[in-house]
């Protein structure tokens, strides 16, 4: 058996677990970062897809996101505007989206999204500060009391080697908490039932079984006048038809499906994006002399007939799963209904140089949920929806370390599978979708009570399956790993055992937002505008919240504007024990002062005179 070592081991390198790795290693921390597939990155690499689910409004280009994912929009936008010349359309765009797709800030190729992953970490490597281990997989794990001492992990083909990786802080970045059972710590799996949480849309009983259905996406070139028909699949019309395949985009249906390349108009005005945009990759408008390529990722392809997960027959159901989508790309090439009329896209080009793959479908399966961390806090639907939100935001946490916005989106969940394995789509449990207002990711949430150096850095954080649905997207998953991998950063650094029960909490989150990571919901307080750390720290700890009606923070209108705020933050740090008079009287005195500078200058009044108790809890009960 090999042994490394390192002060941080992320155990699985899945978005939120690259997330963790980049700021680690930013932090100067020495990182073992492992991974089950040849490629690093989850969701936009090895699952192929690379479009991120941002669903247009609060999240910004500087609002909502921190400065290392957009560090990593950046990068990537930057590979297309250096290998492919722009088009007007192209070069017209403040921000360039290469598949000017529905719902994303960004698109791109899976080889590209790992490629500028890989670029990004190559210096901590290249130094031997970050060590990256490919293709192997956590099958056990030590621990001392509530420490863990180490994690074995063992190559996936071939090789019987096995590596035991030794670290002071673990992180489970992997897309299904595969550390959990190793631990052992407790986890959840499959529905809660209703009763559990109360949730609505939670079922009558908890299905452990019951596990939200998974996709292989395939990436595909469109090519005028080429023919890439590929062999006729086994069962081809049996899967066809089960599945009821269609032409699917947002608002299409097997009723009423999308067109290929025109969007389809229905008569109550309606407009149903085209299928080819609803994940294209890159859009052929955008650039000179490019084909345009996309990601097929659609209902069509969602494998709900068994869950992969813990199951005994895991390896049939992945090969199922391939079956399915390869199964919709004949269908694609050969019988779905072409805009101009006739049957059949031949020009339907797979593309294996994109996903790493010999088919062109994706390495690893798109994993929308996992095991589920019991944590310290679980996150509920009621926390988000909104039905029970009726603000602007979500449920306020005290303990907040990140932001992420979707709605509840829960696609079918697998059925139990009969004697043969096999089940039905009509065995399956609905899906579900309901909108949410914007959210935070609350510390309590990423812990367990059992463990002193482990956090989770990735989706299977401590949230009930319903509320996993808004909690698991791109935007949500990279920030829970980079507040996972800058926490383990922190502890290190002060010997902390729970931030959460001291003081240090404050200094954490001082720490986020300093370094660019955003805790509290404002659609107008771009990063590093001025007062950006204060009005953060004071409206996560209540002391001055944003609005209820809105997102907005409108920090540069005057303190005129804002004087019914303003006297009830002093009134909340009066009762908290604050000697804050003149610094009351002066801004009164001066009401012409902006916002974020009155916040600024509050912030440095609170620290200077020490943060009571009452105001580091904040309204929220960690």
């Amino acid at each position: 058996m090999n042994s490394l070592h390192g002060d941080v081991a992320v155990i699985g390198g899945s978005f939120g677990g690259v997330a963790a790795a980049i700021a680690l290693v930013e932090r100067g921390r020495s990182v073992v970062l492992t991974e089950e597939f040849p490629w690093i990155g989850g969701q936009v690499s090895s699952q192929a897809l690379c479009v991120l689910d941002d669903l247009y409004d609060p999240s910004g280009e500087a609002t909502g996101i921190s400065r290392r994912y957009a560090e990593f929009r950046r990068r990537t936008r930057d590979w297309y505007k250096s290998h492919y010349p722009l088009s007007l359309l192209g070069e017209a765009q403040l921000h360039l989206c290469a598949g000017n797709t529905c719902c994303s800030h960004l698109t791109a190729e899976p080889n590209v999204a790992h490629s500028c992953l890989q670029e990004w970490l190559e210096p901590a490597v290249a130094s031997g500060q970050l060590k990256v281990l490919t293709g192997v997989a956590p099958v056990r794990a030590t621990r001392q009391g509530n420490r863990v001492q180490s994690v074995v992990c063992k190559p996936t083909s071939g090789n019987d080697t096995e590596i035991e990786i030794a670290a002071d802080f673990f992180l489970d970045g992997t897309e299904t908490g595969d550390t959990y059972p190793l631990l052992p710590i407790p986890y959840r799996l499959g529905s809660e039932s209703r009763q559990m949480f109360g949730e609505p849309h939670a079922g009558a009983e908890a299905i452990k079984s019951a596990i939200q259905c998974f996709t292989y996406c395939a990436v595909v070139e469109y090519v005028p006048g080429g023919n890439f028909v590929i062999a006729k699949p086994h069962n081809y019309e049996r899967v066809r038809d089960r599945k009821q395949f269609y032409l699917s985009s947002t608002g299409a249906s097997p009723q009423e499906p999308a067109y290929f390349f025109q969007p389809r108009i229905l008569q109550n005005g309606r407009r149903i994006i085209p299928f080819w945009h609803y994940r294209c990759l890159v859009d052929a408008a955008n650039f000179q002399n490019v084909t345009g390529r996309a990601v097929i990722n659609v209902g069509s392809i969602d494998f709900d007939e068994e869950a992969y997960l813990e199951s005994p027959r895991r390896e049939q159901v992945l090969q199922r799963a391939r079956a399915l989508t390869r199964c919709y790309l004949y269908w694609l090439q050969t019988e779905a209904p072409r805009d101009e009329g006739g049957y059949g896209y031949p020009e339907l080009r797979p593309m294996p140089e994109a996903t790493g793959t010999p088919d062109g479908i994706a390495m690893a399966p798109y994993v929308r949920e996992g095991r589920r961390l019991v944590a310290r806090r679980t996150i509920v639907e009621q926390d988000v929806a909104c039905a029970f939100q009726p603000g602007s935001r979500a449920r306020p946490y005290a303990d907040s370390v990140g932001l992420a916005g979707y709605a509840i989106d829960i696609h079918h969940r697998a059925a139990s599978p009969d004697v043969d394995g096999h089940s039905t789509t009509a065995d399956s449990v609905p899906g579900v979708w309901e909108l949410s207002r914007p959210y935070q990711i609350p510390l309590s949430a990423m812990i367990t009570a059992e463990l002193a150096n482990f956090a989770a850095a990735g989706k299977g954080i401590g949230v009930t399956q319903v509320a996993n649905g808004a909690y698991r997207l791109h935007p949500a998953e990279w920030a829970i790993g980079e507040a996972a991998g800058e926490l383990a950063a922190f502890c290190l650094e002060r010997q902390c055992r729970n931030v959460l029960d001291d003081t240090g909490l404050l200094e954490f989150q001082r720490r986020l937002v300093t370094t660019g990571v955003p805790i509290y919901w404002y659609d107008d307080l771009p990063l590093g505008q001025p007062g950006f750390a204060a009005a953060q720290l004071l409206a996560v700890k209540n002391v001055w919240p944003g609005s209820p009606d809105h997102l907005r923070f409108e920090g540069h209108q005057s303190l005129a504007t804002h004087q019914v705020a303003f006297a009830k933050a002093m009134a909340k740090c009066t009762a908290a024990g604050l000697k804050l008079e003149e610094f009351r009287q002066a801004c009164l005195n001066a009401h012409n002062g902006r916002k974020y500078d009155v916040l600024h200058r509050l912030l440095a009044h609170i620290d200077h005179q020490g943060w009571p108790a009452a105001l580091l809890k904040g309204d929220s009960i960690v």
